[in-house]
């Protein structure tokens, strides 16, 4: 008993502790700031000005650092914008239930519990922010033909790229707008307009974004009708997003029926816990039992990514 509220006040005081750090050093580097910013601040921008504007980038700095502790190395993270408060409740929330439902409820010895718990908390915010990633994704994805075929027709009229670049950024919705404010600001520094584009290609890492890159790249340097390059290119864009659509489709009802089979086994275990509890008392009261269920969690989750995969091999077009 005394190892288990051991292993319990750690897990929180682990938790507790990384939070209060980071708010911190946070503070700690906000004070030492403001005063340096006070002894140079212009007039015509007061300090607390100048301050507000300091803190707005240092939490948006410690805001991404913090998204890529959870999400690793991913293709790209442009496009989550989950802050800093809310990913910590997603973390609080994601272990408190993983604890209550694990130890609580099912009676888990509490080691079990303690890792259940952390895997929770750091899987909820994960969760959260790739599902804002892949929405990010899907609405670019969407709109971006739309912003080729009004750069080809901008081009047309006579305009330059750069300045049909900072219209796009300006006149189209988001994320479109924001991607494409990236290549203007940092076109508007200085910056060729192939370095601008192959670090916003690397930052989106999107196929058909790599594609208009490559296009507006060689065009642009060797010469030639771009805008009629950009027209097929926002033409094969549009099919390519026409053959993900049908994919998509055609592959409904065996995507359907891997839900279904993902959820079976865990749809009878809480019939069964309902029905007749002590049914399964010895797969959480038993050592061995407990090897049964990590075993089945690790069967389940091998032929759900096994699903996964197929399915978005079939989809990835």
């Amino acid at each position: 008993m005394g190892l288990e509220i051991v292993l319990v006040l750690g897990v929180f005081l682990i938790s507790g502790a990384a939070l209060a750090g980071a708010l911190w050093l946070t503070r700690q580097e906000r004070l030492d700031r403001e005063r340096r910013l006070a002894l140079v601040a212009s007039p015509l921008a007061g300090p607390s000005e100048a301050v507000g504007t300091w803190l707005k980038a240092r939490s948006g700095r410690f805001n991404v650092r913090l998204q890529k502790v959870f999400v690793g190395r991913a293709a790209s993270t442009w496009g989550m914008s989950l802050g800093t408060t809310w990913i910590f409740i997603y973390a609080a929330v994601g272990m408190t239930a993983g604890w209550a439902l694990t130890n609580t409820l099912f009676g888990v010895p509490v080691w079990l519990a303690a890792l259940a718990a952390a895997a929770a908390g750091f899987g909820l915010p994960r969760m959260m922010l790739r599902r804002q990633q892949a929405k990010a994704d899907s609405a670019f994805t969407d709109l971006f033909p739309d912003a080729v075929d009004a750069i080809a027709r901008m081009l047309r009229a006579g305009l330059p790229i750069s300045a049909a670049v900072r219209t796009v950024s300006i006149d189209s919705p988001a994320p479109v707008n924001m991607v494409f404010a990236m290549v203007a600001d940092q076109m508007s520094i200085g910056a060729p307009i192939e370095e601008a584009l192959d670090a916003s290609s690397k930052s989106i890492g999107l196929p058909d974004f790599r594609f208009f890159t490559v296009a507006v790249v060689m065009q642009y340097m060797t010469g030639g009708n771009l805008a009629a390059t950009l027209e097929t290119l926002s033409d094969i864009i549009r099919k390519r997003r026409a053959m993900r659509l049908k994919a998509k489709a055609t592959t409904a009802e065996i995507r359907v029926s891997g839900y279904v089979l993902a959820a079976l086994p865990i749809f009878i275990i809480v019939a069964l816990l309902l029905i007749q509890p002590g049914y399964l008392t010895p797969l959480f009261t038993d050592p061995r039992g407990h090897i049964i269920l990590l075993v089945a969690a690790g069967g389940l989750g091998a032929a759900g990514l096994t699903m996964r995969q197929m399915m978005r091999s079939v989809t990835a077009i």
